[in-house]
């Protein structure tokens, strides 16, 4: 989840995200079918809740119309709160839930105090049917003080198999992840799950100030929730001279059947010398569970450019029943105030060979706050499950500052001439 200050104007914000939007749109030539919004979609712990909603993760619910949504209250801090909602996607406060947002169910998720953990956030769902659920997440630790180490983390991510509610104890498990060098993780997420397996990255430093991903320690694995087993990711870069200055993460997984997954998120290249992620792309790769073997691996930039002055980075995955695949994305400009982020809904579909055709659609969203119809000018695409993308937006204000809240879109992501 990215984090953003305000160091442009907000007239020189909206410039930039004008032109970006009017680019995107000559280069699609396609105009979005109909969609709706939500912004905030907000979870209220208690009454008068002043805690900023996000939303990280969203799967289907059990009945038509209906999904299961992950998230935190105030995420990005040291005590966030995990949640879960069950239910429509529709603008009511609920009463029985101190008026937090749509008709259906909230639980608050939490790890269980024997891990002794300051807050949870859970990031990824995966609807089992009949009240059962697996999640993935990250919970916090108060080090009071002291230093990261690997036998003293910072971050540790986890993954549950239980009841919707969060309430199977014995479901929970720790997930702290071995780096490359073998060391164990001082920072560990864990971020999307689907058919049993989740993937995350671990790291032995904060992420990239640019971006808020990557560094040049962060290591993507897979882990089974029926053991615990990690498996690193293996990719194509892997093996070149220049793999030292090249970093991944991986934060969405979608289970295709027969043992076989795809796997999305972000490559990034360090070329300034070390102090920050210069390049970067979104990608996918397959992985076959039964083989070991990961395949295709395809980058993909903002808007099919072949160079590009953002960082792209693919955020979560949902295939479709014609088998293509549909991606929210993120992409973080390459300026020197760094003080620029689009999301987008992203669709790439399989070539003749099998693997993925690099040539995606784009479809940059524009939200807007509900009360006001105030377009955002730093939005993140968090999470797709068929009609319904959930992220982060940030919306100006005339006080020249920024109001920070969720979102949820749903809509027809197939503009007429697209198929």
């Amino acid at each position: 989840m990215l984090q953003f200050s305000s160091r442009l104007t907000l007239q020189e914000l909206i410039d930039a995200l004008v032109r970006l939007l009017v680019e995107g749109s000559a280069e699609s030539s396609k105009k979005p079918g109909k969609t709706s919004t939500i912004s905030p979609f907000d979870y209220n712990a208690f009454p008068d809740d002043s805690s900023i909603t996000y939303l990280q993760g969203i799967k289907g619910g059990d009945q038509p119309g209906t999904f299961l949504l992950v998230g935190a209250n105030d995420s990005p801090g040291p005590n966030p709160q995990g949640f879960a909602y069950v239910g429509p996607l529709d603008p009511v406060a609920n009463p029985a839930f101190n008026g937090s947002s749509g008709s259906g169910t909230w639980y608050p998720i939490a790890v269980p105090d024997t891990f002794g953990a300051a807050g949870t956030s859970v990031y990824g769902p995966d609807n089992l049917g009949a009240g059962f659920v697996n999640y993935v997440g990250a919970y916090t630790r108060d080090l009071g003080g002291a230093a990261p180490s690997p036998d003293n983390p910072s971050i540790v991510g986890f993954t549950y198999a239980g009841s919707v509610d969060g309430s199977t104890t014995a479901g929970y498990r720790s997930v702290q992840g071995v780096t490359d060098e073998g060391l164990a993780g001082t920072y560990t997420f864990v971020h999307s799950v689907d058919g049993g397996l989740a993937v995350g990255n671990t790291d032995l430093a904060a992420s990239d100030g640019r971006t808020g991903y990557f560094s040049l320690k962060s290591t993507p694995f897979i882990v089974s929730l029926a053991d615990g087993s990690q498996t690193p990711i293996q990719f194509a870069t892997d093996d070149t001279d220049d793999s030292d200055l090249i970093t991944h993460t991986a934060y969405a997984i979608w289970y295709n059947g027969d043992g076989k997954y795809t796997i999305a998120g972000g490559s990034g290249t360090v070329l300034d010398g070390g102090r920050g992620v210069d390049a970067g792309a979104g990608y996918l790769v397959d992985y076959d569970s039964i083989t070991g073997q990961f395949a295709h691996y395809t980058e993909f930039n903002y808007q099919n450019r072949n160079a590009t002055d953002l960082i792209t980075h693919f955020e979560g995955i949902y295939r479709d029943d014609s088998g293509d695949y549909w991606l929210p994305a993120t992409s973080v400009a390459l300026n020197p105030q760094e003080e620029l982020a689009i999301a987008s809904v992203v669709r790439v579909e399989r070539d003749r060979s099998g693997g993925f055709d690099a040539e995606a659609r784009w479809l940059p969203l524009q939200v807007k706050e509900s009360a006001t119809g105030v377009e955002s000018i730093l939005s993140t695409g968090n999470s797709l499950f068929g009609n319904a993308v959930v992220g982060f937006a940030n919306y100006p204000t005339s006080a020249d500052g920024l109001t920070q809240a969720d979102y949820v879109i749903q809509g027809n992501w197939l503009p007429q001439g697209w198929i």
